[in-house]
Formats: structure tokens, sequence, C-alpha cells
């Protein structure tokens, strides 16, 4: 990103600056200003919102940052000592009011909380005001480019299709054998996978009944469950093109070894589905209108399962954010307001998943799709369920 966007951001922040801290590259989002350098001492990054970035850093390192890439970009401020690096950041900072830091409020957003304790307090020492970075470093790691989103467009689309593949490939083995087991579907949804070119951090998620009431439940060889008649089956998969701009599809499908899906297994997934549907509608509704905090979303989608009496079942937020990362949990906002208080905004360009679920004893139910917010329009990515598939009725 161009220090010029991200000093636009740093003003519609009303902030002054943005101060970043780094030690051996620890903090992704000043590796992806500087690049990946051999930096072995603190260094700060400072960011006005108008005028040349000022570059905090001992003067050992300069060796490797004195590029025309980064001097062109960057001030170069060396220090020998610690007092040095003090003084130096308080020069610098002392025509400031309010600036940005790696911080959230009580530390409950790791993926922003990059700012260590004593960096803070020293900058806070000095009298400026402080305010989360986050939405900055949404626009910096989680915005999607129009390349990217047509990838997880078509990468949807092929795990959609393995999806229906897996159902039938469950019909099929147990018409003909009676019987197959979580781990054989498991292995054949990360085969096809690989078939097709898409690759994946963990392997998909495949849990009958009572295993699907443990929402992080995944088959092994030393642990897993027969697949027979009577049983609902919940698939979570995920995966993305082998490619560095590669973005995750990221889905839960539900399934019933019968020709008729009894009514408790209807009953109970019609209310997840209303709870995901009613963060579609809601999002549908208000991000033409105004900005969005993602925690507004997790209590719509909670509300609805809560007044169906089953909240204390519903153990997890109601998405996370998707971007171009190693998993499919990516490091914009979460639609979250139970395992924390995500007041990030749903930036366009961003997508996420919808996956409200109820966790009860018996057993567990979840329905995932992803959603793409582009210019206060709400893109459905990956498909909706609109009833458990009858597995035994597939050819």
């Amino acid at each position: 990103m161009e220090i010029a966007t991200i000093q636009n951001l740093i003003k519609e922040e009303k902030a002054d600056a943005w101060v970043m801290v780094d030690y051996e590259n620890r903090n992704k989002n000043v590796v992806s200003l500087l690049g990946e350098k051999m930096l072995t001492r603190k260094l700060v990054l400072i960011i006005p919102s108008a005028g040349k970035p000022q570059l905090i850093v001992h003067v050992i390192d300069t060796v490797y940052l004195r590029d025309d890439a980064i001097t062109s970009t960057f001030e170069l401020r060396p220090y020998k000592t610690w007092q040095q690096m003090l003084e130096i950041e308080k020069e610098i900072l002392s025509s400031y009011k309010t600036v940005l830091m790696d911080v959230s409020e009580f530390g409950l957003l790791p993926r922003v909380s990059l700012a260590d304790h004593g960096s803070v307090e020293y900058v806070r020492s000095l009298g400026l005001t402080i305010k989360p970075s986050a939405d900055v470093l949404q626009h910096l790691s989680a915005v999607l480019s129009d390349e990217e989103l047509e990838l997880q467009k078509k990468v949807c689309e092929i795990t959609l299709k393995i999806k229906d593949e897996a159902f039938a490939e469950i019909s099929r083995i147990i018409k003909e054998k009676g019987e197959t087991d979580e781990l054989e579907i498991q292995q054949f949804i990360a085969r096809r996978f690989h078939e097709e070119g898409l690759v994946f951090d963990e392997a998909p998620l495949v849990a009958i009944g009572p295993n699907a009431s443990d929402p992080h439940y995944t088959p092994t060889p030393e642990k897993h469950s027969k697949i027979k008649e009577g049983d609902l089956v919940l698939i979570d998969m995920w995966a993305k093109h082998d490619l560095p701009n590669g973005v995750y599809a990221d889905i839960t499908w539900m399934g019933y070894v019968g020709t008729t899906v009894p009514e408790v297994y209807k009953k109970r997934f019609d209310i997840v589905k209303r709870s995901r549907d009613a963060v579609i509608a809601f999002l549908k509704e208000q991000l033409p209108l105004r900005d969005v905090c993602a925690y507004e979303a997790d209590d719509v989608a909670r509300k609805v399962i809560t007044d169906a009496g089953y909240g204390e079942f519903f153990l997890h937020r109601v998405g996370h954010n998707i971007a171009v990362d190693v998993s499919p949990h990516g490091p914009g906002a979460n639609l979250d307001n139970y395992e924390s208080h995500d007041t990030r905004k749903l930036l366009s360009g961003t997508s996420f998943s919808d996956e409200p679920g109820i966790y009860a004893p018996d057993f567990g139910v979840r329905s995932e799709t992803d959603l793409h917010h582009r210019n206060g329009e709400l893109i459905v990515l990956a498909g909706l369920q609109d009833e458990i598939i009858p597995i035994l009725t597939l050819n």
C-alpha cells in the first residue's frame, strides 16, 4: 500500500500520525512496508498524516536500510543508545496530539495488539492521546483486490462442487457397503482439493451428530466414527488456490443419511438458517447506509438463536475475516461480540464467513457461507443451504 494512501487513512481516523514498533520482523505490517530485512534491534516507524515517515533505527541496522527504495520514502533517524532512541521519538512526536498505535481495548483483538505495553506507555507519558490503528491495519492486510475477489469466487464454486461430490460419495459407499466413516470422507475431500490444484492448512472437518457438538472436532486415524444410515453429517471444508494471492473458500453443509430428514434435525437446522440469513438481511440493509461495526452482525445472529432457546449452545463468534492468508482466518474484522468485542468496520473490499451454529449435547448443527462487502453491496459468495440434504436420495 502506498504511503499516501496510509496517510489519507490516518487523516480519516482524525489522528496526526501512526506509531508502529517492531523487533526482528515480528510486526508483519512493518515488514510489508520495509521488506524482509535482517533487522536485529528495536525500531519505531512513525508515519505522519502529512510529510515524510520517520524510521527510528539502530545505527547497526542502517546498513540494510540505505537503499534508494527505503531512503526515498523514509527518513532514517539512527540511534546508538536507548536514551537516544527515546529522545528521537520524543522529538518527532512533540508536535502531535493524537496518534494511532497497534492496540485494542483490553487486548481483545490479538491481530491488532502488536505494540508492547512499554512502548505504548512511553508514548502516553508524552501527553499524547492513543487511538487503535485497527481499521488502518485492515486496509493494509484484509482488503481484497478485484483479482483476489475473482479467485475467491472461483474457489467457492469449486468447493461447492466438491461438497456435492462428498455427499454423493457417502451415498455411494453406504449403498454398496452399508457404512463409511468420517476419515474416509475427509480424505476424499482432501484428495479432490489437491486434484483441483487447491491447498489448505488443515484437513476438512467431517463429523456425525454427537461429534459435531464440538465445533472443532476433526477425524484422525486414531479417532473417528462410522457413518451409517440414520446419521446426521456435518462437513466443514476450506481451501484456496495454490497462489500467493489465493483467498480461501470456507463452507459448512449438513446432510442426513436417509431419504427423509427427521423433524428434530429440520427444526434445529431451520433456527441456524434463520440466524445466518438474518445476518445477510441486516448487512444488505445497513451497508449501503452507514459504516457497520463487525460486532453488530454477531448480535443479530445470536439473538435469533437465543430467542429460540439455544443461546447457551452457540459457542463461537458468528464469523471470521477471510483474506490473503495462510489460513481461512484472516487479519480483518470478525463478526464477533462473543469471544471479543470487535468494533472494527466491515470495510468495502473485505470478505468474511457467516456461520452460526447450535452445539447441544445430542448433536451439532452449523451452516456456513462466505460474504463480501463491495461498495455498500453485500455479495453471497458460497451459496446458501436451505435444508439438510437427504443423502440416500443422491445418485
